[in-house]
């Protein structure tokens, strides 16, 4: 039993290894659920709790709503991860569960050029205004993380494992994980379970007592 954070840039194929990975493991595939779950459960509208996590164009500028939605998505994302068994691979991942022992953080890079030209064809735009829009949307989440975290997502320490999709394939790339996995230390044990038990009851007093109800592990 265990819990994998991906984090990528846009169009890095890090939901294709994620996808991959949850069939192979039989566990739950999430990114965008977490959004629903968490506008569901504090009656916030998804497009809000999506612009929470895209950088505000001036950092001081509607921050306090900013991070009060951020911290109802990292609730809902612990409030998951009680059940354990998933595969996460939307944004900040790595950082929503930092303080969970047991999670392997994984972090997917891509070729640049690569990915200009999937965003091309997506898109139907020009190889320059791809790669224009790839780097800001890179360098947005850069600044967010460095805002919020005081953590920059390119740096390697904050992840366990940090794989480049153009020297391996995306196959390749599940199974290294896959193999990592087998290491005890990223199996969930009563220990690190009750951390995330104390984590989602330290954010049930920070957040709302409705939102507790039905919180505890099944």
């Amino acid at each position: 039993m265990a819990i994998i954070t991906i984090s990528r840039g846009s169009y890095h194929r890090g939901r294709e290894v994620a996808e991959k990975l949850a069939a192979k493991l039989g566990y739950e595939c999430i990114s965008r659920e977490i959004l629903l779950e968490a506008s569901q459960e504090f009656n916030i509208p998804e497009i809000k709790l999506v612009r929470a996590l895209d950088t505000p164009k001036i950092l001081q500028r509607f921050t306090r709503e900013k991070e009060k939605y951020v911290t109802y998505i990292r609730a809902a994302l612990l409030k998951r991860a009680q059940k354990d068994n998933m595969v996460y691979h939307g944004l900040f991942g790595n950082f929503f569960l930092q303080d969970v022992p047991h999670v392997l953080k994984v972090r997917i890079v891509g070729d640049l050029d690569a990915r200009v030209a999937e965003e091309v064809e997506r898109a139907g735009i020009s190889a320059a205004k791809a790669r224009e829009i790839l780097v800001r949307d890179d360098e947005e989440r850069r600044k967010w993380a460095l805002y919020l975290y005081g953590a920059d997502t390119w740096d390697a320490t904050y992840y366990d494992m940090v794989l480049h999709l153009r020297s391996i394939t995306v196959d390749m790339a599940v199974s290294l994980i896959m193999h990592t996995l087998q290491f005890p230390r990223f199996q969930s044990t009563p220990e690190s379970q009750q951390v995330i038990d104390n984590l989602v009851e330290a954010m049930r007093l920070e957040v709302s007592p409705v939102w507790w109800e039905g919180s505890t592990r099944e």
